[in-house]
């Protein structure tokens, strides 16, 4: 006999509630004249069973009839039998947190059965409990329990249709309508569950914007659900068609279906469905500024919230009434068992605690020795684990400097060469024009000597100037190479900012030729000088500069049409402030990680490419100088740095 598939009522309300309520009026009869045995029990269970859904509070009262007779006979199948059914009736009744005791009650006994498809069965009912308290994970992990155990079961009284379409119902609730399709369409493929598996179909493609297939299931479960007699199917397939008319736009109809549902006599055990109609029936004529309908049912959606309200009371009360009595029978068996032992107790009492005395001193002595060792062990784990950690920490700090070294030296190496070219150039130029003058000296043609030494002077002046140039490079190089005194200097920040965004560019330029950006400045002309240590926020700058090129170059590697990498540069006086922006518009930084960006270590940069101190030793600099650095940023669309330096 199945045990736990009682407990899957939930699931199967449509496909047994119509045939088990014919006999009703007889296994009462058949109550009447039963002796206190096994076929009582299974009465007991049984009208438990069909007054699930329609007197939930009657189920409950004859589930735990049949508890207690199933301990009275040490019946260890009937007591897992009634133990499910109570934890469906108080599901009903909405009461979950006792719902799950009994449930796991449940599982605890089919474990010691070592029944597959009682585990299978008991999980799916755990997995029921939460789902209807709205705690979908839970629900979730029980199920994958179950369909596991069910997976390894291939007997063909295994109701593997119903573990699926359990799952789906969770998935659905869960608004992950995808899974809910592929697991409900499995289970129809194995067996049809009536009008619950079409209606979780149903919401599901309603949910994904198929409304042609949700309309179909619902269509196809709505005359079951009548058939069956199953209201809670009828008012949740109503209100799911009502969903679809109102997202269709056709109102009228989304309100005629949500009246529908609202006259479906289930107050007493779905008021929540009841709720949800109403509630679009308040939306659907608010949105026509018809105000009688309107007040009319808000009227109706405050006296189910009421009802929920009062239930809930109810059941939390009545909740603690059992848990107080459970607990003065367990108390009152506590006593007994007490009293019967106490003798024996006595006797040995002197015995246990010399005995404890003695073994608790050795105990400790022993314990006392090995927490040494451990600790010892610990002691000695831990100051490897510094060593190594502070070795790491060193080797990275200085990947950090020297990947900074490189991109600069790059930088200025890709400067440096335009001005050498130009002397290169004018230099051979020169070579060339001399010859041509001694010819021309040599025939005496004078007036065209004289146009040659003009040309000659004027590439001398293009020589000096652009050999002046890259003497001021080589200056500014020696410059930057230079270790931080750790004085501060008034700095010209417009002229620092704009020489950095140039190197930065140049030297992403030199290591990857594909590399092609836009980039621009806004500086504040009149936005003076700042007493800084140059180096320390030229660095800034470059690492910030750096990863702005790097976020639009990833970006263009997605290939987005019509996107234009470009980063923009900016310096702002404000009072007594001086603000620097950077800003690009690539990828952005997720908003879950936006908080750890200044960790030391962290990076979203492939191995190799970033250590994640740029940004962490960004902000230590920034706040050492009395500013502050804060983030702004969307993900796919821009990323802004903005630097605060007090002037």
């Amino acid at each position: 006999m199945r045990i736990f598939l009682l407990a899957i009522i939930f699931f199967l309300r449509g496909s047994f509630a119509n045939a088990q309520l014919a006999f009703i009026d007889s296994l009462k009869h058949q109550l009447d004249i039963a002796k206190e045995d096994t076929n009582k029990l299974e009465l007991l269970i049984r009208l438990s069973f069909n007054y699930t859904w329609s007197y939930a509070d009657t189920s409950f009262m004859y589930a735990k009839q049949a508890l207690e007779l199933a301990q009275k006979l040490n019946s260890g199948p009937g007591i897992a039998f009634a133990q499910g059914q109570m934890s469906s009736a108080l599901i009903t009744l909405g009461n979950y947190p006792l719902a799950l005791d009994y449930a796991f009650k449940a599982l605890q006994w089919a474990e010691k059965s070592g029944s597959a498809s009682d585990q299978s069965y008991a999980n799916l009912g755990i997995a029921m409990c939460y789902r209807e308290q709205g705690d979908y994970n839970s629900s979730l992990a029980y199920c994958r329990k179950a369909l596991a155990i069910a997976s390894t079961i291939q007997s063909a009284d295994f109701d593997h249709a119903t573990v699926l379409g359990v799952t789906a119902s969770v998935y659905e609730k869960n608004n992950q309508p995808d899974s809910a399709v592929a697991f409900g369409k499995k289970a129809y493929e194995l067996h049809d569950l009536g009008s619950g598996l079409r209606y979780v179909l149903g919401s599901a493609y309603s949910k994904r914007g198929s409304y042609d297939s949700a309309m179909f299931y619902f269509r196809a479960g709505l005359p079951e659900a009548v058939k069956n007699h199953t209201e809670i199917d009828l008012v949740d397939i109503y209100n799911g068609i009502a969903i679809i008319k109102q997202a269709t736009g056709n109102i009228d109809s989304a309100a005629w279906y949500a009246k529908k549902a609202l006259t479906e006599k289930v107050g007493r055990t779905y008021p929540l469905g009841l709720l949800r109609a109403a509630n679009m029936l308040v939306d659907l004529y608010q949105s026509q500024k018809n105000d009688d309908s309107t007040l009319k049912y808000l009227r109706i959606s405050i006296n189910l919230k009421d009802s929920l309200f009062n239930r809930e009371r109810t059941m939390a009360i009545q909740n603690l009434e059992f848990k107080e009595k459970e607990k003065q029978k367990e108390l009152e068996a506590s006593k007994l068992k007490y009293q019967s032992r106490l003798n024996i107790y006595m006797l040995l009492a002197g015995l246990l605690i010399l005995l404890i005395v003695v073994g608790g001193l050795w105990r400790r002595n022993i314990y006392k020795q090995r927490s040494y060792a451990l600790l010892h062990r610990q002691k000695e784990e831990i100051q490897n684990a510094l060593s190594t950690l502070k070795n790491t920490q060193t080797q990275l700090i200085q990947s950090e400097k020297m990947a900074s070294l490189g991109e600069l030296t790059a930088g200025i190496a890709h400067e440096i060469q335009n001005p050498l070219n130009f002397m290169n150039n004018f230099s051979d130029v020169n070579t060339e024009l001399i010859d041509e003058l001694k010819t021309e000296l040599a025939t005496g043609n004078i007036q065209s000597a004289n146009e040659i030494a003009d040309n000659l002077k004027k590439n001398e002046e293009k020589i000096n100037y652009h050999g002046k140039r890259a003497d001021a490079i080589v200056k500014g190089m020696l410059q930057h190479s230079r270790s931080s005194s750790g004085q501060k200097e008034l700095t010209d920040i417009n002229k620092l900012t704009d020489e950095y965004l140039r190197l930065a560019f140049h030297g992403l330029r030199a290591k990857d030729k594909s590399f092609n950006a836009k980039f621009e400045t806004n500086f504040e002309e009149n936005v003076g000088k700042i007493n800084i240590i140059p180096q320390d926020i030229g660095r800034v700058l470059l690492n910030l500069i750096n990863n702005a090129f790097y976020a639009v170059n990833e970006r263009t590697n997605l290939q987005h049409p019509g996107y234009e990498p470009i980063v923009l540069v900016s310096t702002n006086r404000k009072e007594n402030n001086i603000e620097l922006e950077i800003r690009d518009n690539g990828i952005g930084i997720p908003r879950n990680i936006v908080d750890k960006i200044f960790q030391p270590f962290f990076t979203t940069k492939p191995p190799g490419q970033g250590t994640g101190l740029g940004l962490s030793l960004a902000y230590d600099i920034i706040k050492a100088c009395g500013g502050e650095i804060r983030v702004e940023t969307k993900e796919a669309e821009y990323t802004r740095f903005i630097i605060t330096l007090p002037v």
